[in-house]
């Protein structure tokens, strides 16, 4: 009876060290994610993220190699966030093309303008090709792998069976190039109208996807 009351002592207090460790975690997460909205990756310091998040430097350290590291972490749990929060790409089966992809993008472009902080740091790792962000590059060419591969995936599903692996690819890609487009014309024009774009993308899209159908009628 005393080991097993022992054991469980042991087990209830590394359990609430792993809580105060992910508590730390997240503190120092948000406050790194909160200095680069202000300062941009380049101006924000270690030493800066100690001061926002009231943790000393070496506990920044003990959860994170470095910087590169803490901004790679930025990255990936702000991706899984914000995939909580857009239409995921999985229509239901017998919806036309056209209005299963306005569902999808009219849900999930919008939240763009408000740049995530997953892109926006990831786009500033990713003009830069300094090795000093290459994991914090990596972490977001994943997030970007990712999500062409639920585009991939859903463009395959919706599309004839013939249709060549080549053109479901570009049609992911293409699709991909537009939100790209929606994210920096969304930034730089304020009162961008998205969803007039949307609307416009969708007769390119469906158009293009008609030429990729394969002609089953008969000679």
């Amino acid at each position: 009876m005393a080991d097993k009351s022992s054991n469980g002592g042991r087990t209830g207090r590394a359990g609430a060290r792993r809580q105060r460790s992910q508590r730390s975690s997240d503190r120092i997460l948000a406050a790194a994610a909160e200095l680069a909205r202000e300062r941009g990756i380049h101006g924000t310091t270690i030493a800066a993220v100690s001061k926002r998040s009231g943790l000393p430097a070496s506990s920044i350290y003990w959860h994170f190699a470095d910087k590169d590291e803490l901004f790679a972490e930025v990255i990936r749990t702000d991706f899984a966030r914000w995939l909580t929060t857009v239409p995921q790409w999985n229509t239901p089966e017998g919806i036309p093309l056209r209005e299963a992809l306005a569902t999808i993008l009219l849900g999930a472009v919008p939240t763009l303008r408000d740049m995530p902080d997953f892109i926006r740091i990831g786009m500033q790792v990713v003009l830069d090709q300094r090795q000093a962000y290459a994991a914090a590059r990596n972490a977001f060419l994943d997030t970007r792998a990712q999500v062409f591969e639920m585009m991939r995936t859903w463009v395959d599903r919706s599309l004839s069976p013939e249709t060549t692996l080549t053109d479901i690819d570009a049609l992911a890609r293409l699709i991909l190039a537009f939100s790209d487009g929606t994210l920096v014309a969304s930034q730089a024009t304020t009162d961008l109208n998205v969803a007039e774009y949307v609307e416009l993308f969708l007769d390119v899209f469906a158009e293009a996807a008609h030429l990729t159908t394969p002609d089953t009628a008969p000679d």
